[in-house]
């Protein structure tokens, strides 16, 4: 079982790998790289914002509303971004931003001239559609302590347009002001195509002297344009929000265009850096597209630096340690508590099928938050680790011990029937975990109605875990194989990460809180109600009585015929489980019948007695003159096969198993 599992798993890393590496072979040899890269420098030392300027080219109402948005550039014309300014933004912006945003179709505007595009067939979101964006900024300083280097991506997603773009840029501290370039894959002509794109004589030439630093170090390692991947390309610029009750900063000694600065000027005046959120308004346009992207007006992009994320994160894997670790600690309780083959026979192992989903779900989702966390991977990585020891050290195995109880046929895993299930589960297992995985994750980037429907079913199937063991029940007319601090506990504890995710607006995923999360958690609380009475009320009260099966009595009258036949088996009373030894003859009646040589010992036991013998414990029982009052044949109990047990050995028989000991015929519950 455990090697299959791991081939399976090897199978599935090896299919994510070729999927997900990209192709690092370098194109050419190194004599033609050095003649690419001298032809580039050549070009980048030719621009000149007179003669290659890209922002004087957008259309006028696109440039109108760049203007205004920047504040490194007036109205019409662009100022320097020396220009004193009474605001304090921000020396570092690198974090994690999510809004809304909402795109233009120019090429579809009368007043906007068709020959500004050069259009392409490239897919780009429709005229006034809006979506949901993600995006990740990092930061780097060089000489300039007002200009710093950005990088990152951003996902934009919608119901009818998905696109994830790499991103470059600029960011002026002095003035809040960003810069960006965004392209599908990095690449040695973005670079210059992002200082074309930046406005204002003044600010292009100090981007130009910035960039040429950088990119001694970097053009090596971007590929040419024709090697990547096209798409619509879009000149991004970003304006950022003050810091907010800046005023203390005003007039003071203390520089606050360096992150020094800001962080001496944070610990004299007793405030959070890094608590301040990170507000910004962007416009992205595409001269090849003819699109522009922009958050709504009076909307922001909000988000949260890098430092107070990863802040959030270690409480956040602080608090999921605890859950986990309470998790395994009533898992443990839970296994001794079943200890007997007769409380575990009341334990569905569906049931715990749908719990480990749950485990197995939860860390993947865990895994990949540390691959695409690079820098807090190891806080992902410690969720999924302890997740993993849930789901296979415990969880795992517990469900293992009950369905080989339950399933004793399926034993011998080296048989074929064996096999065949084992198959089918695992089948069944990947058939869900995969396509579950795979729309949590979109969900989580922002995916459409049609992802967030499939999310919402997908939670509501997976905890519907309590429903099984009801379920099982009510079918055995039997209770009590769940401990309640186990009900209690599994449920609450269980309902955290999607209460988190779904519920808390500061999730670490910056996932918007959805409603349908507080009806799952009145639906699981409801199932754990339910699995509670049951063991005060009946396993089969909420049935309504005239719907309820009519009851098997086992302590009708033994009929007079059923004591002139004698009846034995080999059973192992230890485990209370049937002996694979049988009996050499049967009679007619398909019961087992005993060898000469046994039944003269049989007979040498029991004596002369007319009563019949329970096949279980091998002695016989006082059944012989049939009774009408009830309470005198409480002592033994009848089949519908028409086998006589004590009332005592069948009741723990049946704990386990609602089968006949001797004939296998289905058992109705007591």
């Amino acid at each position: 079982m455990s090697r299959t599992s791991l081939y399976l798993f090897m199978l599935l890393l090896v299919v994510w790998v070729l999927l997900s590496t990209k192709d690092d072979v370098s194109h050419g040899n190194e004599e033609e790289r050095r003649r690419f890269e001298r032809a580039w420098w050549k070009a980048y030392d030719s621009l000149s914002y007179s003669d290659n300027s890209t922002y004087t080219l957008m259309p006028s109402s696109i440039r109108h509303r760049v203007d205004s948005l920047l504040n490194m550039t007036a109205s019409h014309s662009a100022a320097s971004p020396d220009s004193p300014t009474t605001n304090t933004y921000l020396s570092s912006v690198s974090g994690i931003y999510t809004g809304n945003w909402l795109a233009e179709n120019l090429t579809q505007k009368e007043h906007v001239a068709q020959d500004n595009f050069v259009l392409t067939s490239h897919e780009h979101p429709a005229d006034e559609s809006r979506g949901r964006l993600t995006m990740t900024l990092g930061s780097e300083e060089l000489e300039d302590k007002t200009l710093k280097l950005l990088h990152g991506s951003i996902t934009l997603h919608s119901d009818d347009y998905s696109a994830v773009l790499s991103l470059q840029g600029l960011y002026w501290s002095s003035h809040g002001a960003a810069v960006l370039y965004a392209v599908r894959e990095p690449n040695a002509r973005a670079a210059a195509d992002l200082l074309r794109a930046v406005p204002g004589e003044t600010s292009f030439a100090q981007a130009k002297a910035f960039l040429g630093k950088a990119m001694k170090e970097r053009l090596s390692l971007l590929e040419k344009y024709e090697y990547v991947e096209h798409g619509c390309e879009y000149q991004f610029y970003m304006q950022f929000n003050p810091i907010q009750g800046s005023s203390p900063f005003s007039g003071s000694n203390h520089s606050t265009s360096s992150v020094g600065g800001l962080l001496e000027a944070s610990r004299i005046f007793k405030t959070d850096l890094y608590s301040s959120e990170l507000q910004a308004q962007l416009i992205m346009y595409s001269p090849g597209c003819g699109v522009a992207i922009s958050t709504p007006r009076g909307q922001h992009a909000s988000g949260i630096s890098s430092e107070h994320y990863r802040r959030k994160t270690i409480h956040y894997a602080l608090a999921a340690l605890v859950v986990l670790l309470a998790q395994i600690v009533l898992l443990v309780f839970q296994a001794i508590y079943t200890s007997t083959p007769a409380i575990m026979a009341k334990v569905s192992y569906q049931m715990l099928s749908m719990q480990v989903i749950i485990d197995s779900l939860t860390f993947v989702l865990h895994m990949v938050g540390s691959l695409s966390f690079g820098n807090i991977y190891i806080v992902f990585a410690v969720v999924a680790f302890l997740t993993y020891m849930v789901l296979m050290a415990f969880g795992s195995r517990y469900l293992t011990v009950v369905w080989r109880l339950q399933r004793p046929e399926m034993a011998d895993p080296t048989t074929d029937e064996s096999r065949r299930e084992l198959w089918r589960i695992y089948i069944c297992y990947y058939i869900i975990l995969i396509p579950g995985a795979y729309i949590f994750c979109a969900y989580l980037e922002g995916g459409g109605q049609f992802v967030k429907w499939m999310t919402c079913t997908m939670l509501f199937a997976t905890y519907s875990y309590w429903i099984p063991q009801v379920w099982r029940n009510a079918r055995r007319g039997t209770s009590g194989g769940l401990r309640k601090e186990y009900i209690v506990g599994v449920t609450l504890l269980r309902l955290f990460f999607p209460i988190y995710l779904f519920g808390y607006s500061g999730n670490i995923a910056l996932s918007p809180p959805a409603s349908f999360i507080w009806v799952l958690c009145t639906y699981s609380v409801a199932q754990a109600g339910v699995l509670l009475l049951q063991d005060v009320l009946g396993p089969r009260f909420f049935i309504p009585a005239h719907l309820r099966p009519e009851g098997y009595d086992y302590h009708h009258p033994l009929p007079l015929a059923a004591a002139d036949s004698d009846e034995s088996t080999v059973i192992d009373i230890d485990g209370l489980l049937p002996s694979t030894e049988q009996p050499e003859s049967l009679d007619q009646s398909g019961d087992a019948g005993a060898t000469d040589q046994d039944s003269t010992e049989h007979d040498t036991a029991v004596g002369d007695s007319s009563t019949p013998d329970c096949a279980i414990c091998m002695t016989s029982v006082d059944s012989a003159v049939p009774s009408a009052n009830r309470q005198d044949r409480a002592t033994y109990m009848v089949t519908p096969c028409h086998h006589v047990y004590h009332t005592e050995c069948l009741s723990r028989w049946m704990d386990i198993k609602l089968e006949c000991p001797i004939c296998r015929a289905s058992l109705p519950p007591v």
